[in-house]
């Protein structure tokens, strides 16, 4: 019956990130495990895994630490992982809360997305288009020409005050439009109001400057603006629309007259309007209440959920699990880093849209008060209500509190992180860092960083291998993939394997190891994608441009380093 289920579900399933790409060609096992090898040893940039081993071969182990998965499901019935799924120990499958934290058969994690009839979200709305229908009526309606605010009322210009909370204003202006496709199509609609007006005052504009002249040229409406006047952002944006429209028909006697009908009338409205509601029913809704039935507006409402952990959305985790823990050596599979860690795996993630804040904070204190040593998240994101980002700052305080590392990948999308900024960061509380967290950005065999990947001294820690990964996939299948998910796993393995050998060591101190142990890669030139004024390009940078360390994370110089401080310890 196992059998027939995954076939079914790998028969729908989908890759969440779109920088997951399946690789087919037959490589051999050195290849499919090359993140493990050392430049040393092996001439490619792994992470000194295997050297690692060779340091500890006459060690023992002292424990078994607990690695949770804040993201999608997981196949946790799988041949590599099943032997390394963390059991809450005071749990039983008996429909019964027996440790009494409010989640029902907590065995092996639990599923914020789920409802108590075992259904379980597969859709997820994207932050910026919760962020903008929350907001959509304090500020939708506002324009502002430069000069003056104002919204339309029976297509009609009415003066308004400037905005009363200013921040939360160009919060929705700088970071919530840009990414709410939702919002774009709101603003779009409520635009045709301005292009009713403008096409009327270009009209008479055109006609007063031309008397008798009965067709217009592109010339004639761009000979509209006084170049000395005042610069109105609105009006040059119309400009620029019309006079685009009647390029468009150029040689056709009629293109002002049809411009002028098309804006003046009700047909680009319609239209806008038509693509709006087209938009809003697709993604302006994803059933949270419906299914789920919480406020994801209040923390403190916090029981709800069940505990489905195979879900559509456990491709990803099934591979970052595989990397992080299991037994090494076996021919055909990959050999993780961690043998004897163990998996918590707790959902937040659908196959599309982003995670709620609220489910990502109370995961994180989740796993704290189930004594995790390592919480590795998903993705950073760049919407962060303030209400909402406090929750995640006081959740990841209270896992420092508790000495527990917080791994979290940045995206592969070529920003530079000082110019666009990302949540989590270590400096989003406003005040002193947030000593635990570890934002990490993927590398291949040469060493070189992945040619997307976001980058960035003051944003990105390290580099860690994550391009071309071969590890378990669902359904007792395997796979290599790339991505920055991948390189946070190898970061969060290196992590759990110190933590093996030197429980006592705090997440703040292992994040400092990691960072000092790196494999320098200062002074190497590398060429990758970047961002100049939105569009993107191509340049060279210096390595230790791109990240704080400068370098490739080493378990091999992570555990000599750790094994000092230990001894240190003991004095």
């Amino acid at each position: 019956m196992k059998w027939l289920f995954f076939v079914s579900l790998l028969l729908t399933i989908r890759v969440v990130y779109a920088q997951l790409e399946e690789k087919s060609a037959v490589k051999a096992q050195k290849d499919l495990d090359w993140y493990n090898c050392s430049f040393e040893a092996d001439h490619v940039y792994g992470a000194a895994i295997n050297k690692a081993y060779q340091f500890l071969k006459n060690k023992k182990g002292k424990s078994k630490p607990i690695v949770a998965l804040i993201g999608g499901g997981i196949d946790w019935e799988h041949e590599a992982l099943k032997n390394n799924i963390w059991t809450n120990p005071k749990e039983k499958p008996d429909g019964k809360d027996n440790d009494r934290n409010g989640y029902v058969d907590d065995l092996h994690g639990w599923n914020f997305l789920g409802a108590a009839d075992g259904q379980v979200m597969e859709k997820l709305m994207v932050e910026g288009d919760r962020e903008f229908l929350r907001l959509k009526d304090k500020y939708g309606s506002y324009f502002f020409d430069g000069k003056n605010y104002f919204k339309y009322v029976n297509g009609k210009r009415v003066s308004l005050d400037p905005p009363a909370d200013m921040d939360e204003y160009k919060y929705y202006q700088h970071i919530v439009m840009p990414s709410s496709r939702l919002c774009s199509e709101y603003g779009s609609l409520l635009f045709a109001n301005v292009l009713r007006e403008y096409v009327q005052i270009f009209d008479k504009q055109m006609r007063d400057r031309n008397p008798g002249k009965k067709s217009f040229t592109v010339e004639d409406i761009v000979a509209c603006i006084d170049k000395n006047s005042p610069r109105d952002s609105l009006r040059d944006i119309a400009l620029y629309l019309m006079a685009w429209s009647m390029n468009e028909k150029r040689g056709d006697d009629k293109a002002w007259e049809g411009t002028y009908n098309y804006y003046f009338g009700d047909k680009a409205e319609k239209r806008m309007k038509e693509s709006y509601e087209r938009v809003l029913k697709e993604n302006g809704t994803d059933l949270r209440k419906e299914i789920v039935g919480d406020n994801y507006m209040d923390i403190n409402d916090r029981i709800y959920g069940n505990n489905i952990l195979l879900t559509l959305n456990s491709e990803v985790n099934t591979m970052v699990a595989g990397i992080i823990a299991g037994r090494r050596g076996i021919e055909g599979r990959n050999s993780p880093i961690a043998e004897n860690a163990q998996i918590m795996n707790l959902v937040v993630s659908a196959e599309s849209g982003e995670p709620y804040l609220k489910d990502m904070a109370l995961a994180i204190r989740y796993a704290v008060d189930h004594q995790v040593d390592i919480i590795l998240l998903g993705e950073q994101n760049t919407v962060y209500p303030r209400e909402q980002k406090q929750w995640m700052i006081e959740a990841i305080r209270y896992a420092e509190s508790k000495g527990v590392l917080v791994v979290v990948p940045t995206w592969d999308l070529s920003f530079d992180v000082s110019q666009l900024v990302f949540y989590p960061n270590r400096w989003m509380d406003g005040g002193k860092d947030l000593t635990n967290l570890l934002v990490v950005a993927s590398s291949d065999k040469a060493g070189n960083p992945s040619i997307a990947s976001n980058y960035g001294i003051q944003g990105i820690d390290l580099f860690a291998p994550g391009v071309e990964i071969f590890a378990p996939n669902v359904g007792d299948t395997y796979k290599s993939a790339s991505g920055p998910c991948l390189a946070a796993a190898t970061v969060a393995g290196i992590a759990a394997l110190i933590k093996t050998y030197y429980p006592q060591l705090t997440g703040n101190q292992i994040r400092d190891v990691l960072l000092k142990t790196v494999s320098s890669r200062k002074g190497v030139e590398v060429q990758k994608n970047c961002r100049i004024n939105g569009r993107m390009s191509e340049d060279l940078f210096l390595f230790e441009q791109l990240c704080q360390s400068g370098g490739i994370v080493n378990a091999y110089q992570a555990l000599v380093e750790a094994e000092k401080i230990a001894k240190k310890n003991k004095k």
